[in-house]
Protein backbone atom coordinates (compact mmCIF):
# COMPACT_ATOMS: atom_id res chain seq x y z
CA UNK A 1 0.00 0.00 0.00
CA UNK A 2 2.80 2.43 0.89
CA UNK A 3 4.48 1.71 -2.45
CA UNK A 4 1.27 2.55 -4.34
CA UNK A 5 0.92 5.86 -2.49
CA UNK A 6 4.57 6.75 -3.18
CA UNK A 7 4.12 5.99 -6.89
CA UNK A 8 0.94 8.09 -7.06
CA UNK A 9 2.66 10.99 -5.26
CA UNK A 10 5.63 10.74 -7.65
CA UNK A 11 3.37 10.76 -10.71
CA UNK A 12 1.34 13.72 -9.42
CA UNK A 13 4.57 15.59 -8.58
CA UNK A 14 5.94 15.04 -12.09
CA UNK A 15 2.66 16.23 -13.60
CA UNK A 16 2.47 19.36 -11.45
CA UNK A 17 6.15 20.22 -11.98
CA UNK A 18 5.85 19.66 -15.73
CA UNK A 19 2.72 21.78 -15.94
CA UNK A 20 4.26 24.64 -13.95
CA UNK A 21 7.38 24.61 -16.10
CA UNK A 22 5.36 24.48 -19.30
CA UNK A 23 3.17 27.36 -18.16
CA UNK A 24 6.08 29.77 -18.58
CA UNK A 25 8.05 28.38 -21.52
CA UNK A 26 7.74 31.60 -23.50
CA UNK A 27 6.97 35.26 -22.88
CA UNK A 28 3.69 34.64 -24.72
CA UNK A 29 2.74 31.99 -22.15
CA UNK A 30 3.40 34.43 -19.32
CA UNK A 31 1.39 37.16 -21.01
CA UNK A 32 -1.58 34.87 -21.68
CA UNK A 33 -1.61 34.07 -17.96
CA UNK A 34 -1.31 37.76 -17.14
CA UNK A 35 -4.20 38.86 -19.37
CA UNK A 36 -6.40 35.99 -18.19
CA UNK A 37 -6.02 37.33 -14.65
CA UNK A 38 -6.12 40.98 -15.76
CA UNK A 39 -9.69 40.66 -17.02
CA UNK A 40 -10.91 39.84 -13.50
CA UNK A 41 -8.36 41.22 -11.04
CA UNK A 42 -5.63 43.67 -12.05
CA UNK A 43 -3.81 43.34 -8.74
CA UNK A 44 -3.64 39.56 -9.01
CA UNK A 45 -2.38 39.87 -12.60
CA UNK A 46 0.40 42.24 -11.53
CA UNK A 47 1.35 39.92 -8.66
CA UNK A 48 1.52 37.03 -11.14
CA UNK A 49 3.77 38.97 -13.54
CA UNK A 50 6.08 40.11 -10.74
CA UNK A 51 6.21 36.57 -9.33
CA UNK A 52 8.17 35.47 -12.40
CA UNK A 53 11.19 37.40 -11.11
CA UNK A 54 12.26 36.95 -7.50
CA UNK A 55 14.25 40.21 -7.69
CA UNK A 56 11.13 42.20 -8.53
CA UNK A 57 8.67 40.21 -6.45
CA UNK A 58 10.39 41.28 -3.24
CA UNK A 59 9.99 44.97 -4.18
CA UNK A 60 6.63 45.52 -2.46
CA UNK A 61 6.78 49.32 -2.83
CA UNK A 62 7.25 49.05 -6.60
CA UNK A 63 4.46 46.50 -6.92
CA UNK A 64 2.10 48.66 -4.88
CA UNK A 65 2.95 51.75 -6.95
CA UNK A 66 2.16 49.98 -10.21
CA UNK A 67 -1.09 48.61 -8.81
CA UNK A 68 -2.11 52.11 -7.71
CA UNK A 69 -1.19 53.54 -11.12
CA UNK A 70 -3.28 50.90 -12.91
CA UNK A 71 -6.21 51.51 -10.56
CA UNK A 72 -6.07 55.28 -11.07
CA UNK A 73 -5.93 54.80 -14.85
CA UNK A 74 -8.85 52.39 -14.80
CA UNK A 75 -10.99 54.95 -13.00
CA UNK A 76 -10.16 57.57 -15.64
CA UNK A 77 -10.38 55.33 -18.70
CA UNK A 78 -13.49 53.28 -18.05
CA UNK A 79 -13.95 49.59 -18.76
CA UNK A 80 -11.20 47.37 -20.10
CA UNK A 81 -12.29 45.90 -23.45
CA UNK A 82 -9.37 43.67 -24.34
CA UNK A 83 -5.89 43.99 -25.76
CA UNK A 84 -3.95 43.70 -28.99
CA UNK A 85 -0.33 42.75 -29.56
CA UNK A 86 1.18 45.76 -31.34
CA UNK A 87 4.73 44.46 -31.66
CA UNK A 88 7.38 42.16 -30.31
CA UNK A 89 11.12 42.61 -30.49
CA UNK A 90 13.95 40.30 -29.57
CA UNK A 91 17.57 41.07 -28.80
CA UNK A 92 19.20 37.69 -29.20
CA UNK A 93 17.25 34.74 -27.83
CA UNK A 94 17.12 35.84 -24.20
CA UNK A 95 15.73 39.37 -24.20
CA UNK A 96 12.26 40.24 -25.48
CA UNK A 97 10.03 43.31 -25.55
CA UNK A 98 6.28 43.01 -26.09
CA UNK A 99 4.08 46.00 -26.81
CA UNK A 100 0.34 45.74 -26.27
CA UNK A 101 -2.52 48.13 -26.83
CA UNK A 102 -4.93 47.98 -23.91
CA UNK A 103 -8.40 48.95 -25.12
CA UNK A 104 -10.37 51.05 -22.65
CA UNK A 105 -13.66 52.89 -23.21
CA UNK A 106 -12.10 56.34 -23.27
CA UNK A 107 -8.82 55.68 -25.08
CA UNK A 108 -6.12 53.09 -25.72
CA UNK A 109 -3.09 52.63 -23.50
CA UNK A 110 0.31 51.32 -24.57
CA UNK A 111 1.57 48.56 -22.28
CA UNK A 112 5.22 47.53 -22.68
CA UNK A 113 6.60 44.38 -21.06
CA UNK A 114 10.26 43.39 -21.24
CA UNK A 115 11.23 39.80 -20.49
CA UNK A 116 14.63 38.28 -19.82
CA UNK A 117 15.75 34.65 -19.80
CA UNK A 118 19.05 34.39 -17.87
CA UNK A 119 18.89 30.59 -17.90
CA UNK A 120 15.94 28.33 -18.74
CA UNK A 121 13.10 30.44 -17.36
CA UNK A 122 11.67 33.69 -18.71
CA UNK A 123 11.24 36.48 -16.14
CA UNK A 124 9.73 39.93 -16.12
CA UNK A 125 12.49 42.50 -16.50
CA UNK A 126 10.43 45.67 -16.77
CA UNK A 127 6.91 46.91 -17.46
CA UNK A 128 5.30 50.26 -18.03
CA UNK A 129 2.24 51.79 -19.60
CA UNK A 130 1.17 55.17 -20.89
CA UNK A 131 -1.38 56.79 -23.17
CA UNK A 132 0.96 59.09 -25.10
CA UNK A 133 2.13 56.81 -27.88
CA UNK A 134 0.89 58.37 -31.12
CA UNK A 135 4.50 59.30 -31.93
CA UNK A 136 5.12 55.58 -32.45
CA UNK A 137 2.51 55.31 -35.20
CA UNK A 138 3.68 54.71 -38.75
CA UNK A 139 2.01 55.70 -41.99
CA UNK A 140 0.50 52.81 -43.92
CA UNK A 141 -0.07 53.30 -47.62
Amino acid sequence: MKRTIIIIVAIVSMFVTGTAAKAQNTPEDIMVGFFTLFNNDVNQAIDYLFSTNEWLESNKEGTTAIKEKFEASRKLLGNFNGYELAGKYYLGESYAKYIYILKYDRQPVEFVVTMYRPNKVWKLQNMNFHSDFEKDMVKVE
